[in-house]
């Protein structure tokens, strides 16, 4: 798309934009609690996780890629051609021995696939020859889309595809825009608590990047002080809390409507207002997560707070 743009610009005898700086090699780059160095562009990488694969699908570096795992949801439309032609190397973690198998160079994924519980630790990989790069927002707490756009920036320079990357963070930041826009002139802000599982509590989010997305589509989490990013909390603080609106996070085996009904036939939650005038709004939940999918979250989450707003 960016070299179709540029194309065009050239034909109808516009000025063209500034091109980024391709990467010089040894490039480091710190991730957390750790330093990658990279002497030239990694040929090949696996990820972990939905989200971390469409990134690096959307960056256009499916001919890169020698496997992928823990697609625990579908890819998006429009990368799947792309994604059907990458070996998948389980359905959730693969073992160290599986990854090995395909003589990667470079992991792309949440920092749970680099645990020993799962492929590897980060240093574990790099001694054989692998640097690793977790997701920014599963590193730290309260991660924004600045840290979104962090990753695609340093992905972008790890492969030398930095106009790839300026070119994405470009569109993301453009289509978030089109929905603040639009709830630009809203005076108080909607008090929004995420049901995400549970049946003895609430598995809701804290410090997570979900909350930031709340924030950007005009709401408030009522939830965002706890001190982890996603935790347990009882029916008793939730109506407390008494939010307005319920987002529901819609993934694996129980549907949204079934959290929606056990929610409403709970007596306990009768009282909180999202319940009483029934305001839930249902995301998908991998767009929650780190990734191309964001300003879908920002757009659904904003229509269901103030519907009157996007007839």
């Amino acid at each position: 798309m960016r070299r179709f743009r540029l194309a065009l610009l050239i034909a109808l005898g516009i000025a063209l934009p500034a091109l980024a700086a391709p990467t010089v090699y040894p490039l480091t780059i710190e991730n957390g609690p750790h330093t990658l160095t990279f002497e030239k562009a990694p040929e090949r990488a696996v990820t972990f996780n939905g989200h971390a694969t469409e990134l690096m699908l959307a960056l256009g570096l499916a001919d890169r890629m020698v496997g992928t795992a823990y697609m625990n949801h579908p890819v998006l439309e429009s990368l799947k051609a792309k994604y059907d032609t990458i070996p998948v190397l389980a359905e959730q973690s693969p073992s160290l021995e599986v990854v090995l198998g395909v003589e990667p160079d470079f992991a792309f994924g949440r920092l749970s696939a680099f645990r020993d519980t799962a492929v590897a630790p980060v240093p574990v990989l790099q001694e054989l020859g692998i640097e690793a790069y977790a997701v920014t927002g599963t590193l730290i707490k309260s991660a924004t889309m600045e840290d979104v756009y962090l990753d695609i920036a340093n992905l972008g320079a790890i492969f030398d595809v930095n106009d790839e990357a300026e070119a994405l963070i470009e569109t993301l930041r453009e289509e978030i825009a089109e929905v603040t826009a639009v709830i630009e002139g809203v005076e108080e802000p909607v008090t929004v608590m995420v049901y995400d599982s549970g049946t003895d509590a609430i598995y809701t989010t804290g410090k997570a990047l979900q909350t930031h997305l709340i924030e950007l589509a005009g709401g408030i989490n009522v939830f965002a002080d706890l001190d982890e990013t996603w935790a347990n909390v009882s029916w008793e603080e939730a109506v407390a809390k008494a939010p307005q609106v319920i987002v529901i996070n819609d993934y694996g085996r129980v549907s949204a409507e079934e959290k929606i009904s056990f929610l409403k036939s709970n007596p306990a939650l009768a009282t909180i207002p999202a319940i009483a005038h029934e305001r839930f709004v249902v995301m998908p939940l991998p767009s929650a997560f780190e990734g191309v999918r964001n300003p879908d979250a920002v757009r659904t989450l904003a229509r269901g707070f103030y519907p009157e707003l996007f007839r």
